[in-house]
């Protein structure tokens, strides 16, 4: 049962902060239960964000054995306890602005992407242009500095491969690592729904992967600098891995609403899965 100690409130704030929060209460202690379908249907956001806003309602939400939500005896006694003027102070909490360091905003946005993820979340049909154009993007250049993409690397092209297939190599690792996150995220997670937004996010996360060979088709016309700069093409792929693993990670936690320290552990089996990959095939002498 639900008492008042300064514990309880502080837990119920933080839980009712957001207003969409306050709405799904709100549905179920009217309806009673309401399935995920309904819930999205009817407060019209994205499904990671659904997801995200059920996992921080625990222990006032819970789905019954029919799959549905249901309002917990704490969530009812959360809603009844409370007086109008302590939902007000939950309301108001909720538009208090937060601050953050410099330093905290520039990582959330350049290493995380937060507001662009956010956006690909929100608006995932107007989206899939971009995402089918970072993915042709990723083909011309692959043709176009002569290197093979090999999921999240990118080497020497194999003996007697047709150049023509550079075009399909980087949509198809694209292709690769969304399936395995999504598949991992219903395998260990069982988080389904969202896959537009996680085709889209996936393939704006492996962006910073064509600062490589674009950094080479740059320098190609200056031969003398090309030996030089081999060291530095090096130190940046490497950059570029841990990069696209924070990018990855905040794609999926969006998509599909799981906390960043879940989505970095699919985002780590992902980049182990690639360097299996190319391990094996230097092993096989393809490259």
């Amino acid at each position: 049962m639900l008492d008042k100690s300064d514990e309880s409130l502080t837990r119920v704030y933080n839980a009712l902060a957001n207003p969409t929060r306050r709405q799904i209460v709100q549905i179920l202690k009217e309806r009673g239960k309401a399935g995920f379908k309904e819930l999205h249907e009817t407060l019209k956001i994205s499904v990671g964000a659904l997801y995200h806003h059920l996992d921080s309602l625990e222990g006032f939400v819970a789905q019954g054995a029919d799959r549905k939500y249901v309002l917990t005896d704490d969530g009812r006694a959360a809603i009844n306890a409370f007086s109008t003027g302590e939902e007000r102070i939950i309301a108001n909490a909720a538009q208090t602005p937060t601050t953050e360091s410099r330093f905290g905003f520039l990582s959330s946005e350049l290493l995380f992407g937060r507001t662009v993820f956010n956006y690909l979340s929100r608006e995932p049909l107007r989206s899939l242009p971009i995402a089918a154009m970072i993915l042709a993007l990723g083909g011309a250049i692959s043709f176009m500095t002569n290197l093979e993409p090999i999921l999240l690397f990118y080497l020497n092209p194999t003996q007697g491969i047709a150049k023509t297939w550079f075009l399909l190599l980087f949509p198809l690792g694209w292709f690769i690592t969304f399936a395995v996150a999504d598949i991992m995220c219903n395998l260990f997670y069982r988080r389904s729904g969202g896959e537009l937004s996680l085709v889209n996010g996936t393939a704006f996360a492996m962006l910073p992967l064509l600062l490589v060979p674009g950094l080479i088709l740059l320098v190609q016309p200056f031969s003398a600098v090309i030996q030089s700069a081999t060291a530095f093409t090096i130190l940046l792929q490497i950059g570029v891995q841990v990069w696209v693993v924070c990018l990855l990670s905040s794609a999926i936690s969006i998509s599909k609403g799981l906390k960043m320290e879940r989505t970095a552990l699919i985002s780590l089996a992902v980049m182990y899965l690639n360097i299996t990959a190319v391990i094996f095939a230097l092993s096989l002498g393809l490259f």
